[in-house]
């Protein structure tokens, strides 16, 4: 489960050792029923794509079993990935609807911090004072998550 989480951590901003994080992963995985954790890894391997065609159609996919194992509140993590292709797209219209889900699945307080990462990735202002308490700076976070944005634009540019 650790190892799910590391290539989670490691797709955003490093899509290449994503791969490897995945890999083993998927190999720790193997013979066991972790529906939790197997279904997290298919997140992250739409995280280290994102950017490139087919991620809105794999998180597709990834939330219909999402719902068919009843696990709803991996359904966030799937919108964080989805703001995240959006945002490296530039697709405002499909960013501001990820956003809208993504507050509605976080309404209870439980990751609402999602909330706020989908609009620092884009660069966009929040629509409210945040109720997170970041370790460091709003500011430092904000450009962090913009940063990511920026630093997978130019890895696709490069075409990797």
């Amino acid at each position: 489960m650790m190892q799910v989480r590391l290539a989670l951590a490691v797709s955003f901003a490093d899509p290449d050792r994503a791969d490897d994080e995945l890999a083993l992963a998927h190999q720790l995985l193997g013979g066991l029923d972790q529906r939790s954790s197997t279904l997290l890894a298919k997140v992250v391997a739409l995280i280290k794509d994102a950017g490139t065609s087919g991620v809105t159609n794999g998180a597709q996919g990834v939330n219909a079993e999402i719902e068919a194992a009843g696990l709803p509140s991996l359904h966030r993590f799937v919108e964080l990935v989805l703001a995240f292709h959006h945002a490296v797209r530039g697709e405002d219209q499909g960013l501001a609807a990820t956003i809208d889900r993504l507050r509605a699945l976080t309404a209870t307080g439980d990751f609402a911090y999602f909330t706020d990462i989908a609009h620092y990735m884009a660069g966009l202002p929040l629509p409210e004072p945040s109720t997170t308490r970041w370790t460091k700076s709003e500011a430092d976070v904000r450009s962090a998550w913009h940063g990511l944005v920026r630093v997978r634009q130019e890895h696709l540019l490069a075409g990797n």
